[in-house]
């Protein structure tokens, strides 16, 4: 059971075409589907030999599952690419850089995998992006290859024995093209192996190979059909003629480097394409709720796996909620990220010296300066905005409500903040006593080792800070730590 995900086929988004050069009919577009909802990541999808960037959408429902879970997907065209040569790579990080342009998404806020050549082609890219990061313009969190050669000198020679055993297939002809391809390109993969370095994700039998180290860090999954009996059976080859033998390779070295989160994944169905043929070269082997479900967990989705690399305690009896960017009552808060609430027992209870008595987190996923302008509008806009709707809510009478109002003053900075600021504001409160009064803030800009983030602690109640409410609030404060 996996309760976080849900497909709904009827609701289903339309692929769209994006062109940047309609002078290339080949590689000039490529292909989103954008989730109504919220995007939270992105997902690069390759296909393999031939491949354009819509055509096997109809062997897959991982873009449908995608969809319906904040996930935007951009297909991108392979056509005769076996491997992550120049131009295809430019060909990705050109579009690439329009997706990251288009829909402000983190670098961080990618997956990306193929099926066949497609997914050699993720692997590179992948590694490339770890080794190369200033000429790359993402750093994907998970990677995947659908039945992937992930070893270029090793389909080499699985096609050179497919054609030693000459069984008749239609596949010998493509075992030749394999082998012309890589030597016209790359040269006698018995001698060049420099030349397949750099374009294969891994080689085994190479001394000190060292483009999977790349990946330790990452999360990485290949997928296979592991009917080896059906192999032998209908295509007389062994698994030393299959991609799977070489992805278990490529599995274990990483687990031996250290990755916990590298996986060889046995597909619990055959491979079959979408006219019914039996093929374990094929999209289908990949269970696509699982597969959104491991993206969401490893790009860190908001609820169930957002990361909070921090310690921000509150007494126990202190309860929690979390909030994503942009925030429902205050779309005017035009920041990404997450907010992350602490709230007093008393906190709903007029008569409480616990009322209002809260914290919060803006955990901000870029780089921003704040003075007291910025932080009154901030203020007012998020209060205004959340008595607002509960005064809707209730229905109460909206003659005697007003917009909040909001001073702010600069004052000492405390230890381990960038800026410190007090403000009070009067408000309508909708929430609590139902009638207008006063809230307190202490405002602590922090300082924090990661420079792409922002992070905004704010203390309030409705209480003077006179108040003993405060000691405890402060304490909130002096406890948190931008790191674990």
């Amino acid at each position: 059971m996996l309760p976080a995900l849900s497909f709904h086929p009827a609701l289903a988004q339309y692929p769209e075409k994006k062109w940047f050069n309609k002078d290339d009919s080949t590689y000039g577009y490529y292909v989103t589907i954008k989730p109504t909802s919220r995007i939270q990541g992105a997902l690069i999808l390759l296909d393999g030999y031939g491949g354009n960037a819509d055509n096997f959408l109809s062997e897959t429902k991982i873009h449908n599952v995608a969809w319906n879970n904040d996930i935007l997907t951009v297909c991108i065209p392979t056509s005769t690419h076996l491997y992550a040569d120049q131009p295809m790579i430019e060909l990705m990080n050109t579009i690439i850089k329009e997706i990251l342009q288009t829909y402000s998404l983190r670098k961080d806020q990618f997956a990306i995998g193929g099926m066949s050549s497609g997914g050699t082609i993720a692997l590179r890219y992948a590694e490339l992006c770890n080794e190369k990061p200033s000429e790359f313009p993402i750093h994907p969190n998970a990677v995947f290859d659908v039945d992937s050669p992930v070893d270029l000198v090793g389909l080499y020679k699985s096609s050179e024995r497919d054609l030693k055993k000459n069984n008749g297939g239609w596949w010998l002809g493509e075992a030749q093209m394999i082998m012309d391809r890589f030597k016209s390109e790359l040269g006698d993969p018995y001698k060049d192996l420099k030349n397949y370095q750099q374009v294969s994700p891994f080689l085994r039998d190479m001394k000190d190979t060292v483009n999977e180290r790349s990946l330790t860090e990452m999360a990485v999954r290949t997928y296979h059909d592991v009917d080896v009996n059906w192999f032998i059976q209908n295509r007389g080859r062994s698994l030393y003629e299959t991609n799977m033998l070489d992805g278990s390779e490529l599995i274990s070295r990483l687990v031996l480097l250290g990755n916990k989160q590298a996986e060889f994944v046995a597909s619990k169905i055959p491979g079959r394409r979408s006219n019914g043929s039996r093929h374990p070269h094929s999209w289908n082997i990949v269970d696509e709720i699982d597969l959104i479900q491991w993206i969401k967990e490893k790009l860190h989705f908001y609820p169930d796996h957002l990361f909070k690399p921090y310690s921000y305690e509150a007494p126990a009896d202190w309860t929690h909620e979390t909030i994503l960017f942009p925030i429902d009552f205050a779309p005017g808060l035009s920041y990404k990220g997450f907010e992350d609430l602490r709230f007093a027992p008393g906190w709903g209870n007029e008569k409480s010296k616990e009322k209002w008595a809260y914290t919060l987190l803006w955990w901000l996923d870029d780089h921003y300066s704040f003075n007291e302008k910025i932080i009154q509008q901030n203020l007012e806009t998020y209060f205004t905005g959340l008595t607002k709707r509960r005064a809707v809510a209730d229905k109460l009478d909206m003659t005697a409500y007003t917009p909040a109002k909001v001073q702010v003053q600069k004052i000492k900075t405390i230890k381990e903040d960038i800026e410190t600021y007090t403000a009070t504001a009067s408000i309508f409160d909708a929430e609590v006593t139902k009638k207008p009064g006063n809230l307190y803030f202490k405002i602590h800009i922090k300082e924090c080792r990661d420079k792409t983030r922002t992070i905004v602690l704010i203390e309030t109640a409705g209480n003077p800070f006179n108040q003993p409410v405060w000691l405890k609030l402060d304490k909130i404060n002096e406890g948190f730590k931008c790191e674990k």
